[in-house]
C-alpha cells in the first residue's frame, strides 16, 4: 500500500534521530555525544531521502529540525530541549486543526488537494468533505493526547522518557492509526455524492478512495 508505506517511512525516518539521541543520552548522560548521534542519524536520513529522488528541500527540512534541536540543547544545556522544536510544531498544529475543521478545511483534505494537484475540488463533494473531517478529527484527538503527554514529560525534564515514549509508544500508535483511519476513510468516501456540483458526481468510480494507489 503506497500511501501507508510513505507514512511508515516518514515515522521511521523521524524516529531515527530521536533513537540516536535517546540511546546515547541514556547511556552516557552527556549532551555532546548524544547530539552527535542524533545529527549523524538525521544526516543519514537526509542522504537517504535525496538518494530516493525526493526533493532536496524536504530532506534538508528534516535535518534542519534536528539541527535546531541541537542548537537549543547546546544553548540551554537541557537535554529535554532536543524535543522542543517538534513539540512547538505539534502544538501549533493542535491549535490550528480545530479552527480549520470549523472552517470546513480539514488539513487532510488540504494535503490531498496538494498531493493530487486538485486544489479544493474535494470540498464540492459532500462525501469527501465529511470523510476528511471525521478522519482528521480522530487523528487530532490521538495526536493531541500524545502531545499533551510529551508536554508533561518535558515540563518534568524527562528527556529519556520523552525519547522512549516517542519511539516505543508514539511511532506504533501513529502507524496503527494510519492503517485504521485509512480504512475508515475509504469506507466513508466509497458512497457516491448526490451534490450536483460534486466534481466526482458524474463518475463515482473516480472518487479519491478508489483513485489513490495502495
Amino acid at each position: 500500500m503506497h500511501l501507508l508505506r510513505r507514512v511508515g517511512a516518514h515515522v521511521l525516518e523521524t524516529a531515527l534521530p530521536v533513537i540516536g539521541f535517546t540511546v546515547a543520552y541514556a547511556t552516557t548522560r552527556q549532551i555532546a555525544p548524544s547530539l552527535a548521534a542524533a545529527l549523524a542519524a538525521a544526516a543519514a536520513v537526509a542522504l537517504f531521502r535525496v538518494r530516493q529522488a525526493q526533493k532536496p528541500w524536504a530532506a534538508l527540512a528534516g535535518f534542519g529540525v534536528s539541527a535546531a534541536a541541537a542548537a537549543l540543547v547546546t544553548a540551554s544545556g537541557n537535554a529535554a530541549d532536543f524535543f522542543l522544536p517538534l513539540l512547538v510544531m505539534r502544538g501549533t498544529l493542535a491549535v490550528a486543526t480545530p479552527i480549520l475543521l470549523l472552517l470546513r478545511l480539514p488539513p487532510f483534505g488540504l494535503a490531498y488537494g496538494v498531493l493530487t494537484r486538485q486544489g479544493l475540488a474535494w470540498r464540492r463533494c459532500a462525501i469527501q468533505l465529511r470523510a476528511f473531517t471525521i478522519v482528521n478529527l480522530l487523528w487530532f484527538l490521538i495526536d493531541a493526547t500524545l502531545t499533551a503527554n510529551q508536554i508533561r514529560l518535558y515540563l518534568d525534564d524527562q528527556a529519556v522518557a520523552m525519547g522512549a515514549v516517542k519511539v516505543l509508544i508514539e511511532a506504533p500508535t501513529y502507524l496503527l492509526s494510519a492503517v485504521v483511519l485509512w480504512r475508515l476513510y475509504r469506507r466513508l468516501a466509497a458512497r457516491p455524492c448526490r451534490r450536483p456540483t460534486c466534481p466526482f458526481h458524474a463518475h463515482p468510480a473516480a472518487l479519491p478512495a478508489h483513485g489513490l494507489s495502495l
